[in-house]
């Protein structure tokens, strides 16, 4: 067993009421519709090397919903609550974080 802690970020997203209310509000399905961010956060977890994603029914950040919490050594090793995220520059900057965390590309 290693004794060495994983490097990589855990990202818990809110799925709570308010946060998938905010995250889908506006989408019909048109051109214009808002891409998918959990989408964008999965891709990004799966392309690291030791990234968590987690789906937390309530973060109890309400005020600042939608919300994600970050933890890891991108964050100095101290959760991060990031929110509100409601423009596709913020969800994109959580992304880079994510990717940041597993350190420069090999």
């Amino acid at each position: 067993m290693s004794t060495t802690p994983p490097s990589g970020v855990t990202v818990a997203y809110c799925d709570g009421h308010r946060c998938r209310a905010l995250r889908e509000r506006g989408r019909n399905g048109g051109p214009e519709d808002l891409p998918d961010h959990i989408n964008a956060l999965r891709a990004a977890v799966r392309s690291s090397r030791d990234a968590v994603l987690i789906r937390a029914d309530c973060l109890g950040a309400c005020h600042r919903a939608p919300a994600v919490l970050l933890t890891g050594e991108v964050t100095g090793g101290r959760p991060a609550l990031i929110g509100p995220i409601e423009t596709a520059h913020r969800w994109q900057a959580v992304v880079d974080a994510i990717r940041e965390a597993d350190g420069p590309a090999r």
